[in-house]
Formats: structure tokens, sequence, C-alpha cells
């Protein structure tokens, strides 16, 4: 009888620690599970944080350079702005001590010559000039025309006329504009695309 029940004791003890090792391992198995469930989903995580920051940074990167472009764009443009502006400002400098009252009188004749004498059969010409020029200019030209050009050669003031003067031929719409501002005006536009295809051959 004690034989028996010792039997009976012996093997709920086995079934007993069977089922306990059986538990045990289910819960390692189960640990082990979700630990790697747990594993794979963080490391899926930091592959999208990864490539969400890999994409940030490229969309940083592009940003900066195009900013970096519109500046140096921004700064160029101001550099050829403030050079054409000084070149202009040179080049009425230049007009202003060039078409001063000696040396107008005769630019003016030389130039109402070549237009006079063309094939002889030129209308007659009207100089539009600064009216406290226009008495003295008139009288210094007409003294170094020739007499038949004399009178084909008329002055009149002109309020828009700083320096310099207009050319116009009478009854004729035609009109030449060799006023200090304008002749400022025509070198600038000239050299102004030479400055600015200097500047991007630099680039």
């Amino acid at each position: 009888m004690a034989d028996d029940l010792q039997a009976l004791l012996n093997k709920i003890n086995e079934e007993g620690l069977k089922k306990a090792e059986q538990t045990k391992a289910d819960i390692i198995a189960k640990a082990q599970a979700e630990a790697k469930g747990i594993i794979k989903k963080a490391q899926e995580e930091a592959d999208d944080c990864r490539a969400k920051a890999q994409a940030d940074s490229q969309i940083l990167v592009q940003k900066g350079e195009e900013a970096l472009r519109q500046a140096a764009r921004d700064m160029m443009l101001s550099l050829r702005q403030q050079l054409q502006s000084r070149v202009k400002t040179a080049v009425l400098q230049l007009m202003d001590a060039t078409l001063d009252a000696q040396q107008m009188p005769g630019i003016i004749a030389q130039i109402v010559e070549s237009y006079l004498q063309k094939d002889g059969n030129e209308d007659n010409l009207e100089l539009l000039v600064n009216k406290d020029q226009l008495d003295a200019l008139s009288a210094a030209v007409k003294a170094k025309l020739a007499d038949n050009l004399k009178d084909r050669c008329e002055f009149s003031p002109a309020p828009t006329v700083t320096n310099g003067f207009k050319l116009a031929f009478k009854d004729n719409d035609v009109l030449y504009d060799f006023t200090d501002q304008a002749l400022a005006d025509a070198v600038a536009s000239y050299v102004g695309p030479r400055i600015a295809a200097a500047l991007s051959d630099k680039n």
C-alpha cells in the first residue's frame, strides 16, 4: 500500500514537473517570439526614421543649394546694376567735361556740316539747345560754318536740354539726341551687356 502511494506520488510529481517544464518552455518561447517581434518592429521604425531623416536631409540640402543660387543671382544682379549705374555716372561726367562751352561749338559745327553737305540736298536743320546757351552757341557755331550753311541752321531753346543738343530736320519727324544724358545712356547700354558678360564668365 505504501509502495503504491509512493508510486502515485512519484507519478504526480513527475507529471507536475513535466507540466512545469512545458509551461516554462512555452513561456520562454512566447517571450522570445514577443522579443523578436519587438526587435523587428523597433528595427522597422529605426529604418523608417533613418529613411525619413535622409529624405529630410536631402530636402534641406536642395533648399540650401537653391537659396545659395538665388542669393548669388541676386548679388550678381545687384552688382551689375551698381556697375552700370557707376558707368553711366562716369560717362555722364565725361560728357559734361567734353560738351563744355569751348568744345561744343566745334562739335556742333562738324555735325551740322556732315548733315548739310551730304549730297547737297539735306533739309534745313534745327538745333535744340539749353536756353541759357542759345545765343552764345548760335553765334559760335555760325562763325565756324560756311556762308552757304549758316542760313540752313537754326537754333531754338529746349527746356529739356541741360547740356549737349538735339538735332532735328525741319518739317521732318527725324530727331537726333546728342544731349549728355542721351549719350551717357547710349554708352552705358553698350557697356552694360559687356559688363554682364564679363561677370558671367567669372562664374
